[in-house]
């Protein structure tokens, strides 16, 4: 069938037919580009969401496990370690850890990490639930210091962390004693506090021992409280009698301290920044006044000063007035002696001046004291052990002497102990003992006892002639009793045998006289015998107690 052909007029009007070159995307190619943006935005989330990252050093990474070990604060987990790794020198470990998103204001140098483990520590048990999940970073967030990324980790957990109110003082004491970290503070009895830190000062000559005190105690620490040693028992014996103290049971363990402020606390001047206060070693020592201004003397004690220490107290009357500040030993060349100085410092505040002796130079006071009598003089202070102190007091009876400078001191004279004193008097004896003529005593005894017996040979002729003037007067006879003359008779022969006991008693090789030679042999002996236990005993008393064997 053929086709009708327009008409020209409607052939110039059709449209001419276009062909599009536009391309479009096929829809396989939307699934990945929906799964790439949803892996960025899944990846960029991660990444926003990300706590910072800390670095801690320890020494020992012991109970740590990468990926499993947690960093809590106040038992919130706000963290966890990522990687352990040994540093470049092989002494600590470097443990990174990740932490909360938030986290990252509260890191600060102030910041502390430690490790938490199972423990006993100031008489506190911590960290049993570490016995079955492992150990774990504790931190104490804070907001004071600098941002800081980089840490020191502790080993153990600190006594007290940045949020506890309260305030930590400082205290010196020339020993620690039972004291040690966590040992307790208290107030009345009532723990308050507890040691923090302690550490040398001074060249080793001191301790400084940091102690922290809990709010609102914290406030009744003053300018003038006193801190005292409570460790242990303390015994003591007075006029009350025999008197045992201690604090508490736990501070028999781990020792402790208490503390006191005298009068109104609040009337006391507040604690300033730095200051020091001391640690006593008894309450008793705490309430004794103490005096800034000392005057240090020399003493030297003729013979031996066994017992007697540095720190040994200087008493006058019983009354302590300061103590021994150092014992030396020097040898003079020049004059062949060996000395013992002894150096002392008084506080001479602890005398009230009364009189003409109100602002009188205290040199010259104690000159005064001196001419009047002043001595030195080592006494014993306690028979059980030995120890020694040195008494000042006034004999007026005492030799002459004055107060001479030796060196950068004044020497101040003494005399013997008590106990040289009676030795000294005890050999005197034993000297003359031992001059006594004892051959020439006993040849007058022999002497005298010859003439005894000429004496009985005399009156025993004058007896035997009165005998016959008696036989041949016979008108005495009537006169005299007859019984009279065999008494007579009986006297005359008990003097012949005493006569010849005495010979035979004084023959030189009669026992007797050899007994007697004996017993003055053996007596000086024992003069000798005690000299020697004088000498032993001048230089160890405590022998009486201990025995020789020490």
């Amino acid at each position: 069938m053929e086709e009708t052909p327009l008409p020209p007029e409607l052939a110039t009007q059709a449209p001419e037919p276009q062909v599009s070159h536009r391309r479009h995307i096929s829809v396989v190619w939307i699934i990945p580009l929906v799964a790439l943006l949803a892996g960025a935005w899944m990846a960029y989330d991660a990444i926003t969401s990300q706590g910072p990252l800390v670095t801690i050093t320890f020494k020992t990474a012991e109970g740590l496990v990468a990926g499993k070990t947690k960093v809590k604060f106040k038992d919130v987990e706000v963290g966890k370690v990522e990687s352990i790794e040994y540093s470049d020198d092989l002494s600590h470990v470097v443990v990174k850890a990740r932490m909360a998103k938030g986290m990252e204001r509260y890191l600060r140098s102030e910041t502390e990490f430690w490790v938490v483990r199972a423990q006993v520590s100031g008489g506190e048990v911590s960290g049993l639930g570490t016995l079955f999940s492992g150990a774990y970073l504790g931190v104490g967030l804070t907001k004071k210091g600098k941002l800081m990324t980089e840490f020191v980790g502790q080993e153990k957990p600190p006594v007290i962390t940045g949020d506890q109110p309260g305030r930590i003082f400082l205290l010196r004491s020339d020993r620690l004693g039972s004291l040690d970290v966590g040992s307790p503070v208290y107030f009345r009895q009532i723990k308050v506090g507890q040691v923090v830190a302690y550490d040398l000062e001074n060249k080793g000559q001191s301790v400084l021992i940091q102690v922290f005190v809990r709010a609102p105690h914290a406030l009744r620490v003053r300018a003038n409280t006193r801190f005292w040693n409570v460790s242990g028992v303390a015994v003591s014996m007075d006029a009350n009698g025999l008197q045992v103290k201690a604090e508490s049971l736990l501070s028999l363990v781990l020792g402790g301290i208490a503390f006191e402020t005298p009068g109104a606390p609040e009337e006391a001047k507040d604690v300033a920044p730095g200051q020091v206060f001391t640690l006593f070693p008894t309450r008793e020592k705490s309430n004794e006044l103490t005096f800034a201004h000392k005057e240090y003397y020399r003493l030297e004690f003729p013979g031996s000063v066994r017992g007697l220490s540095i720190g040994a107290p200087v008493e006058f009357r019983g009354m302590a007035i300061g103590q021994v500040a150092d014992i030396t030993l020097e040898y003079d060349e020049a004059k062949g002696e060996v000395r013992i100085p002894v150096l002392i410092e008084v506080e001479p505040e602890r005398f009230r001046r009364l009189g003409k002796s109100k602002g009188k130079d205290p040199a010259k006071i104690v000159a005064d004291m001196v001419a009047d009598g002043l001595r030195g003089q080592l006494k014993t202070g306690n028979l059980l052990t030995g120890q020694a102190y040195v008494d000042l007091d006034l004999h007026p009876g005492a030799p002459k002497a004055g107060l001479k400078r030796d060196g950068d001191y004044l020497q101040l004279p003494t005399l013997p102990t008590p106990l040289e004193g009676i030795f000294a008097s005890f050999n005197r004896i034993m000297d003359r003992v031992d001059t006594l003529p004892l051959e020439s005593i006993a040849g007058e005894l022999r002497n005298t006892m010859s003439g005894m017996r000429g004496t009985m040979d005399e009156f025993r002729t004058t007896m035997a002639g009165l005998r016959k003037a008696l036989d041949s007067a016979e008108g005495f006879m009537h006169t005299v009793d007859a019984r009279t003359l065999p008494k007579a008779e009986a006297a005359l022969e008990q003097m012949r045998s005493t006569l010849a006991r005495a010979e035979a008693t004084m023959d030189p090789d009669s026992a007797m006289r050899s007994d007697i030679e004996q017993a003055l042999k053996e007596l000086a002996d024992a003069a000798r015998s005690l000299r020697v236990l004088a000498d032993y005993l001048e230089r160890q008393p405590d022998a009486l107690l201990y025995g020789k064997g020490r």
